[in-house]
């Protein structure tokens, strides 16, 4: 467990509510649950936007691109960057399922 310096008046409200470390772990407990939904919503606005331009998901792409060397031809003229997009989405992509993963660790306990 990590030590947190917390103003007294926090405290005092929190051990007039209750057990102040239990209503501090769930303070916490909720503001890293809204933090991280706002970020697995950026991240999934950064996604949907390249996914507008290829018109397929990450995992269609990904198996097209990894699988369909016509695809690729076809590509390398209609999106001379989609090596660059592509690994912006991965990383997107690997980033979402890392906060989602966080997000479920801290949404069981």
């Amino acid at each position: 467990m990590t030590a947190i310096a917390l103003d007294t008046k926090y405290v005092n409200v929190l051990e007039s509510l209750g057990n102040a470390e239990d209503g501090l772990a769930e303070a916490v407990r909720r503001y890293a649950t809204e933090r991280i939904g706002e970020k697995i919503a950026q991240l999934h606005r950064e996604i949907s936007q390249i996914q507008a331009v290829y018109g397929i998901s990450y995992e269609l792409f990904y198996a097209r691109v990894t699988t369909d060397e016509k695809y690729v031809t076809a590509l390398r003229s209609a999106h001379p960057t989609w090596e660059r997009d592509f690994n912006t989405w991965e990383f997107l992509t690997d980033e979402q399922s890392v906060w989602l993963g966080r997000l479920a660790e801290i949404s069981i306990h």
